[in-house]
């Protein structure tokens, strides 16, 4: 396999961070890299697909906690195959094996045709496994069960989630389901209100309503919900964290709004015990360990398998289309994720 392996690969290469995602975006060439070499404990992953996450804007935006020294490709997480192996015995055993990995270091993502990849950190796909889906296994699936994971372990008996329409979103939906634990489910449109009904979710607000605040305070206090899954940032942590329940703790995730988190009654904070901590994913996989990890995305697969959850593709790109891709996915997140395809066209 290694003989066929290329000295130089395509890659979507990034070479200024730009804060405008417009900016940013038509900042994406594509080029021709060598093809990374391995150390012992790393191999090299063929890469079918690779989907672009919000986190992945924040890094072309160079707004992102972990930003990559440039120029680099971006991509934190994709699927394919490991083709090569730069020794040691689990680096060896994945050799041939089609894997979903993440990219959380300071070199080369998943936007190109190879990427280099810790093999602790690579996880074995099941054969039924579709790639489409297997390319964004990490991210939302195991977030969303990590989110759940600690909520319950705090003895938080339902939870708030402020970015209820999102892919992750209806992941929460199907999961908590499962658990039977409520989650209020918060959007921002009607059709997105009907949309998590037809999914079966219970208890679905709408931010864009006049009383938000108050049916959220009242459905808060009847559900006990004392944590909350906050996404977007801005004036909506601030909405969420004052009107929950003595003894909250908001779980602020994502910054989709781009926006501090504001509006905290500090009054909220000093009498009634409530919380506002951080939740990052690669924390909480380091905190698991290994095989906390594999048992995690093990679950994850069989409910993709089973059509209990999914990650919705609303389109999929060569490399070279990768650019007009991100711009039209910028402004129609919810339609579903954007795939880049680096053996495509």
């Amino acid at each position: 396999m290694a003989d066929s392996i290329p000295d130089r690969m395509h890659a979507l290469v990034l070479h200024e961070y730009r804060e405008e995602i417009a900016d940013a975006i038509d900042s994406l060439k594509v080029e021709q890299r060598p093809v990374p070499t391995l150390k012992r404990g790393q191999v090299l992953v063929r890469i079918d697909a690779a989907p672009c996450n919000p986190s992945d804007l924040l890094l072309l935006q160079g707004k992102y906690g972990a930003l990559k020294t440039l120029p680099a490709v971006p991509g934190w997480e994709g699927a394919g195959t490991v083709v090569a192996s730069g020794g040691g015995p689990l680096a060896w055993w994945l050799k041939d094996k089609q894997v979903a990995c993440g990219q959380q270091e300071d070199r080369d993502g998943t936007w190109a045709e190879y990427v280099v990849a810790n093999a602790a950190e690579c996880i074995p796909l099941k054969r039924k496994l579709r790639m489409e889906q297997a390319a964004s296994l990490i991210i939302n699936p195991l977030t969303a069960i990590g989110l759940l994971e600690t909520a319950r372990r705090g003895g938080h008996r339902a939870a708030v989630h402020t970015a209820g329409a999102s892919q992750l979103g209806r992941m929460l939906v199907a999961m908590a389901a499962e658990l039977n634990y409520p989650i209020i489910n918060v959007v921002r449109r009607e059709a997105q209100v009907e949309l998590l009904n037809s999914l079966g979710a219970a208890h679905v607000l709408n931010s864009s309503d006049d009383d938000f605040v108050d049916q959220l305070q009242a459905v808060s206090a009847r559900l006990q919900a004392t944590a909350a899954f906050e996404a977007v940032g801005g004036e909506m942590t601030g909405k969420v964290f004052n009107v929950l329940p003595e003894g909250s703790s908001v779980y602020v995730y994502g910054a989709l709004s781009e926006e501090a988190c504001d509006n905290i009654d500090p009054i909220e904070l000093i009498f009634r015990q409530k919380t506002v901590n951080g939740f990052y994913l690669g924390t909480w996989l380091q905190e698991r360990g290994s095989l906390g990890v594999l048992r995690a995305a093990s679950r994850a697969q069989k409910m993709l398998i089973d059509g209990r959850i999914e990650t919705k593709v609303q389109r999929t790109v060569s490399l070279e289309e990768a650019v007009d891709g991100l711009r039209q996915y910028v402004d129609h997140m919810t339609d579903g994720k954007l795939l880049i395809m680096p053996h495509t066209g």
